[in-house]
Order: structure tokens, then C-alpha cells, then sequence
């Protein structure tokens, strides 16, 4: 592989990783304003919730180098603890109370973080066995077992999700590669995404199977059944966030710019999301509702990538690595 192909893989990733971005956003936005219920929302929704996050996953999997594990885990530490705390409290000023919950999960689209956090750990145990994304996906079914509420700390998102990392980890460069090198490729990934979009119009999906963030217990399914109805999820995911992978080639350069930014976009949006919900109130028809929600999206994601909130990004860590480093020196002292 020469410095080009190098160049063009990183390239890809920031493009793929732009167009994933603005689905968060705009997923996001559709949820606030039309709402599952909303027929056409729900089709919107169901797409992007399908692959955007699965996605996500893989690609942090992919991206993802195995050291300096501790260095990695206060990072992440870093940004969830100070960004819990705008989001429970931005709650606060509108509901006007604290919810007890904030204190064992994550706010919202937080639990990423939470999960990241997991995964690195996961990560580094899974790959000391022969088959670290078979077991994974043997986790992903059983994690449904547990009679505990699986909303607890993010357990369900984590272990559903577990797979997509460690395929990303373990075979993402093969799998990219290969998928390159595959004869009519684009052909083949379009035909992929349009079967998939016409086989959910007919059996649509289930929200909380896409959150994967409930138990079979919780979702009222039995043991086998679910099992292999989130096998049956899993496997469709991985589908699409293959078959996007191939065709982002044709997508435009703006999304390499949201790819570049997408943790300023991830950790800012949901406070901006969170205001607009409740200053606005959208009452038009569905159709101009989606117009509006699609160009709020862009619009907030373009604010989203001003420099200022990728500097406080960096600020805001390095304030808490400072305490983490006083407080493990502080101890190696006494």
C-alpha cells in the first residue's frame, strides 16, 4: 500500500464518518420533532437507526489501537463526566427537578461515551481468546438473558453493539479492502440497500430493537426468539454499513468537513437539539416538518463545526486529565 491509497482510505473514513454524523443529527432532530409515530418519520427513522450507529461503532473499531489503554479511558472519562453534567443540568432548568437515574446512566446520546469506555476494556479481553467476535456476538444474544433492567449503565447498548467494534477492530481493514476489490461493488451495495429499504417497508422495524437497549424480558419476547431476532438485526446492520461503505465514494467533500468534526458535532448537538425542543413547536403537514428538519440538521451541524466548540472540547479534557494526573501522582506519593 502506497502513501495514496493511504491517503484515500483516511479520506473515506472522515467522508463515512461525516454522513454518520449528520444521521445522529439528523435522527436526532426527527425524534424530537415528527416522532416514531409519525409514518413518515418512521421511516426515516427506522433507516437511520438501522445502520448509523452500528456504523459509528465499527469504524471506532477499526479506528481504535490497542495501548496505552488507562490514557485512552480518562480521555473518555474526560468528556462524559463534565458533559453528564451540562445535560442533567440544562434537564434540570427545564423539567425543574434532578432525576435520580443521571447517577447510574447516562444522559441520552452520552451512553457512546460510556460505551467506548466499555469496549476498550472489552476489547482488550475478548482478543487474549481464539474467537473474540464470535464470543462477541455470543454476548450480544445473551446480554438479553439478564433479568436486571438493562438500561442500567448502558449494558444492553453495550454488548448489542459489541460486535460491530470488534469486527471493526479485529477485520475492518481486511473487510474494507476487500470490498474495494470486489467486482461491480457499487452495483452490488446499492442493490444490498434498496432490498433492505423494501423488505422494512413490508416488516417494519422495531424501535427498541434498533436501541438495543432492553432485555427480551423487557421487550415481552422469548428467550430463543429473541435471540435470533436480534441475530436477524445485527446482520442486517452489518449489511448496510457495508454496502454505505462502498458508495460513499460518491458522496460530496462537505461530508469529509463533518467527519473531521464529528466529536465537536456528537458532544454539541444534543444541547442545541435540546433548546430548539422546546422553543419550537413545528405544526405544519409532515412533509414541510422533514423539509425543516433536514436543513435545522445541516444548519446545526455547520454550527456545531465552528472552531470554538472544538477548542472547548480539548479545554474541558484537559481540565479533568489535569486532575486524574494530580490525583495518580497524589497517590503514588503518599
Amino acid at each position: 500500500m502506497n502513501k495514496n491509497d493511504a491517503f484515500m482510505r483516511d479520506q473515506n473514513i472522515d467522508i463515512y464518518k461525516g454522513l454518520l454524523i449528520f444521521l445522529v443529527v439528523f435522527g436526532h432532530c426527527l425524534e424530537r420533532f415528527l416522532g416514531w409515530q409519525n409514518e413518515l418519520g418512521k421511516m426515516f427513522l427506522q433507516c437511520i437507526y438501522l445502520v448509523h450507529m452500528p456504523a459509528f461503532i465499527f469504524l471506532s473499531g477499526y479506528l481504535f489501537k490497542d495501548h496505552k489503554i488507562s490514557k485512552k479511558i480518562q480521555y473518555f472519562l474526560s468528556l462524559m463526566i463534565p458533559f453528564q453534567l451540562f445535560y442533567v443540568l440544562l434537564d434540570y432548568y427545564y423539567a425543574g427537578h434532578l432525576s435520580s437515574k443521571w447517577l447510574w446512566q447516562p444522559y441520552w446520546l452520552l451512553w457512546y461515551l460510556w460505551a467506548m469506555l466499555a469496549w476498550v476494556i472489552l476489547a482488550r479481553g475478548l482478543k487474549v481468546t481464539h474467537y473474540p467476535v464470535a464470543l462477541s456476538f455470543l454476548l450480544a444474544l445473551l446480554i438479553g438473558l439478564s433479568p436486571i433492567n438493562n438500561y442500567i449503565l448502558s449494558i444492553g447498548r453495550i454488548f448489542n453493539f459489541l460486535p460491530f467494534f470488534m469486527l471493526g477492530h479485529i477485520y475492518g481493514q481486511r473487510i474494507f479492502t476487500q470490498l474495494k476489490q470486489l467486482p461491480y461493488a457499487g452495483v452490488w451495495a446499492f442493490g444490498i440497500l434498496m432490498t433492505i429499504f423494501i423488505f422494512i417497508q413490508y416488516v417494519p422495524l422495531k424501535s427498541y430493537w434498533l436501541y438495543g437497549s432492553l432485555s427480551y424480558q423487557q421487550m415481552h419476547v422469548a428467550a430463543l426468539q429473541g435471540m435470533l431476532q436480534r441475530l436477524g438485526y445485527l446482520t442486517l446492520s452489518l449489511l448496510c454499513l457495508l454496502s454505505i461503505y462502498v458508495l460513499i465514494q460518491y458522496l460530496p467533500q462537505f461530508f469529509e468537513k463533518l467527519g473531521k468534526n464529528s466529536l465537536a458535532i456528537y458532544l454539541w448537538h444534543g444541547l442545541i437539539l435540546l433548546g430548539l425542543s422546546h422553543l419550537l413547536h413545528l405544526s405544519a403537514s409532515p412533509a414541510i416538518q422533514l423539509g425543516i428538519v433536514v436543513f435545522g440538521s445541516m444548519l446545526i451541524c455547520s454550527i456545531c463545526m465552528l472552531p470554538i466548540f472544538h477548542q472547548s472540547i480539548q479545554k474541558i479534557s484537559q481540565v479533568f486529565l489535569l486532575f486524574f494526573t494530580k490525583l495518580r501522582f497524589g497517590k503514588t506519593h503518599d
